[in-house]
């Protein structure tokens, strides 16, 4: 069985395999210059992938992956491709910043997890019973990104006796008939026996808002400091 790699060597036997897949081989110098690392640690380095049996190292001739140097490659890989399209693709962060991300990640996370990622990310990217949760998450990354509305909230967060003032109604419920326009003020007075649905008092009317319409509602919440007129 091959021991198991620092992170620093991981890193070195996934450049070797990025290295092959695009030029073909991979010389020492190469991997000096893809990590930006100079030649007496990667000759230290290569020397120990070399003693675990993870490639076959020689000073006059590109650096060759073994059977079990390729088969774990890959599997690094792998691991930072699906954890850096999770924090692109769902989480909605810079390609630059996912991948960075998924650096810092990758070397800790075990192949279960990685699974489970997959499946997540997927259903959330493709699957028609998430669309509005796909539209909550692009509303909610996008007000965490301007300051003026990095604190909205939305409707279904809060608690009784909450006061707020709707700012705006989400995309996939604009269309909706009965519900507060925004710049209303709103009390919570209470959640409904069934759970389903959300007590409020909007000026001198008592209104019933269903949770499902209430989680897509943003709100800043009025503090008990501001006057509620």
């Amino acid at each position: 069985m091959n021991p198991k790699l620092s992170e620093s060597l991981e890193d070195y036997l996934e450049a070797i395999a990025e290295l092959i897949e695009v030029e073909g081989h991979a010389h020492a110098k190469q991997i000096a210059a893809k990590m930006n690392v100079k030649m007496p640690s990667v000759t230290g380095a290569l020397r120990q992938l070399a003693r675990m049996n993870y490639i076959i190292y020689d000073t006059h001739y590109p650096v060759v992956l073994t059977e079990s140097g390729n088969r774990l490659a890959h599997d690094i890989i792998h691991r930072h491709q699906v954890l850096k399209a999770f924090f692109a693709n769902v989480l909605g962060l810079s390609l630059e910043q996912a991948s960075q991300t998924a650096c810092h990640l990758e070397h800790n996370v075990d192949e279960d997890t990685i699974r489970r990622f997959v499946l997540f990310s997927e259903a959330i990217a493709k699957r028609t019973d998430v669309a509005t949760l796909r539209s909550y998450l692009t509303e909610a990354f996008a007000n965490l990104e301007n300051a003026a509305t990095a604190d909205w909230v939305t409707l279904n967060q809060l608690s009784p006796g909450s006061r707020c003032v709707i700012q705006r109604l989400g995309r996939s419920i604009a269309n909706a008939q009965n519900l507060p326009e925004p710049g209303s003020k709103l009390q919570v007075q209470g959640i409904a026996l069934d759970g389903l649905s959300m007590r409020l008092s909007c000026g001198r009317k008592t209104v019933n808002v269903p949770l499902e319409l209430a989680e897509n509602i943003w709100v800043s919440v009025i503090s008990d400091k501001q006057p509620s007129a």
